[in-house]
C-alpha cells in the first residue's frame, strides 16, 4: 500500500513490486485490500509524518517506509516513529525527491516559498539548509534502488524466503 504525491514514493512501491512480486495498492483503493492482509506502507513525508497512514488503522501493517527530501528522516527518526506511532513497527526512511518549486502549485507553493525564505536566512551557516533550500528550489530525484537495501533485507528475515532478494 502506498501514498505517493508527486511520484517519488511510487517509484520506490515500482520497484519493491518488481522485486517481491507484490500487487501495488494506492491508499485510495483501500477497501480492495483485506484487514487481515500483511501491508507493507509506503508513504510520503510531510513534517515529521506519513502521509496516508492514518488510513491504515485496523488493517495489519507490518512495517513502514517513509520518504522524503533529506538524507535522514526529519526532525529524526525516533521523532517520526512517536508522530506516527510507530514505536512497535519497523520504520525505513528513503530519500525520495520533490519538484521544483516553479512547478508547484496553491498552498504547496505557498508554503515552501515560506519556507525557503525562513531557511535562507541561516543557510550560509548551516550545510544541510542550504542543501534544502537547493532541493526545494531546484527540484531533486532521490530515489535510487540501493536505498531499499534495509527494506529488502527485512523482508527476507520477516518472511524467511529461501532466495535472496537483491
Amino acid at each position: 500500500m502506498y501514498a505517493s504525491k508527486t511520484g517519488f514514493t511510487k517509484k520506490y512501491v515500482r520497484m519493491l513490486s518488481e522485486k517481491l512480486g507484490m500487487d501495488m495498492v494506492d491508499v485510495k483503493e483501500l477497501p480492495k485490500v483485506p484487514k487481515e492482509s500483511e501491508v507493507l506502507y509506503l508513504g510520503w513525508m510531510k513534517v515529521g509524518k506519513v502521509q496516508g497512514l492514518q488510513k491504515m488503522k485496523g488493517h495489519k501493517v507490518v512495517a513502514v517506509c517513509g520518504s522524503g527530501t533529506g538524507r535522514t528522516a526529519e526532525p529524526s527518526e525516533e521523532e517520526v516513529r512517536k508522530r506516527n506511532g510507530l514505536e512497535n513497527t519497523p520504520f525505513f526512511y528513503l530519500r525520495g525527491g520533490c519538484k521544483p518549486l516553479r512547478d508547484l502549485k496553491g498552498m504547496d507553493k505557498m508554503m515552501l516559498s515560506m519556507f525557503v525564505k525562513a531557511l535562507r536566512q541561516t543557510a550560509e551557516k548551516d550545510e544541510r539548509q542550504k542543501e534544502a533550500v537547493e532541493i526545494i528550489l531546484q527540484g531533486f530525484d532521490g530515489v535510487r534502488e540501493e536505498n531499499l537495501t534495509p527494506v529488502l533485507e527485512w523482508i527476507n528475515r520477516k518472511f524467511s524466503l529461501t532466495d535472496k532478494i537483491s
